[in-house]
């Protein structure tokens, strides 16, 4: 038993908050990376979403793959240790792993929904039938993939820069009653989220933060 584990099971109402760190070494890439040649940020804002959607939906077919990685041992100890998740990922791999409370605050890239008719479908078929137009640039046909039956625009469920953070007041909730919350694979650059450790100090918590070989320090594979 790692000593991290051991001051979890000690604690009352432990709490973890997660970010890309912890899925790197599944192999899901960061938004830090570039994506021909541009950084993958850049596209990622509801303005582009609005002004680029055929530009945006070729990116998200890439992002889709992502959900086929596998959660590694950081994620599987998690949902050992059953705390509930904090995530600005939107892989789903907490959910793979086994985690039963997650707080998607930015969303997932497992579902699209229409916000003219409220249908929501898989993102994953989706997006093997956009990659065929794509292939041979069959623009048009991208484009009409792109709407319900309803006619509405489908809309990925990821939150893009620019639109409201999800599930914040669960989130400001377990960070305020939490007695300890593990912070792994984040650099707390990105608010909301960032706020939250802050939150729970300030309510006596004890904040433990794991940012380098997240697999090594909850599991003991790299003592």
């Amino acid at each position: 038993m790692t000593e991290i584990e051991q001051r979890i099971r000690a604690a009352q109402n432990p709490v973890a908050l997660t970010g890309a760190g912890i899925s790197a070494p599944s192999g899901i890439p960061t938004f830090q990376g570039a994506w021909k040649g541009r950084p993958i940020r850049s596209f990622l804002s509801r303005e582009y979403f609005e002004t680029h959607r055929i530009e945006f939906f070729e990116l998200y077919i890439e992002m889709v793959s992502w959900c086929q990685k596998q959660p590694n041992p950081a994620h599987l100890a998690l949902a050992e240790w059953g705390l509930p998740i904090i995530t600005q990922n939107i892989d789903g791999l907490h959910h793979k792993a086994g985690s039963r409370k997650i707080y998607e605050l930015h969303g997932s890239l497992r579902t699209l929904s229409c916000p003219k008719c409220g249908k929501v479908i898989e993102a994953r078929p989706f997006a093997e039938d956009l990659k065929e137009a794509y292939a041979v640039r069959d623009y048009r046909a991208v484009g009409e993939k792109l709407r319900c039956s309803c006619s509405g625009l489908w809309e990925t469920d990821v939150v893009l820069y620019g639109d409201a953070v999800r599930h914040m007041e669960e989130a400001y909730e377990l960070s305020a009653h939490a007695d300890l919350m593990l912070v792994v694979g984040s650099s707390l650059t990105t608010y909301p989220a960032a706020a939250l450790p802050d939150v729970a100090r300030r309510h006596g918590a004890e904040v433990i933060l794991v940012n380098d070989d997240c697999v090594g320090h909850l599991t003991g594979q790299g003592d």
